[in-house]
């Protein structure tokens, strides 16, 4: 599995090398970002290149894909712990009944000379 990472992740440097590369004249081009808020205003950004822009963006998904998967950790540690706690508590119960003595007690009923039951 770890070799199909490492792959994965090299075919994706090789593949944003060569898409930087043979697209460095449009990357390089300055883009203007505009906001028109209706009746209010309307902001003007610096111009940027497109490729910083890409890269930002990339950026961008990438924090929100992690703090995703990160709270999914944190999530799924806590329900593991949740039930790593109760699983030792039911096993310290069953330890208990297994060591506990068998008593003569029949609490729904004793057989007789007729191999009958009959109620306490």
């Amino acid at each position: 599995m770890r070799f199909l990472k490492v792959f994965f992740l090299l075919a994706l440097f090789v593949f944003s090398i060569l898409f930087f590369s043979q697209n460095n004249d449009i990357l390089l081009q300055a883009l203007v970002l505009k906001l028109e808020i209706p009746y209010a205003m309307t902001l003007h950004s610096i111009p940027l290149p497109f490729g910083v822009l890409i890269l930002a963006a990339f950026v961008a998904g990438s924090l929100l894909t992690m703090i995703y998967f990160a709270v999914d950790k944190i999530r799924s540690s806590a329900k593991f712990k949740e039930c790593k706690t109760r699983m030792a508590s039911l096993e310290q119960e069953l330890n208990s009944l297994r060591t506990m003595p068998i008593t003569d007690d029949q609490p729904y009923g004793t057989p007789d000379d007729s191999g009958e039951k009959k109620e306490i």
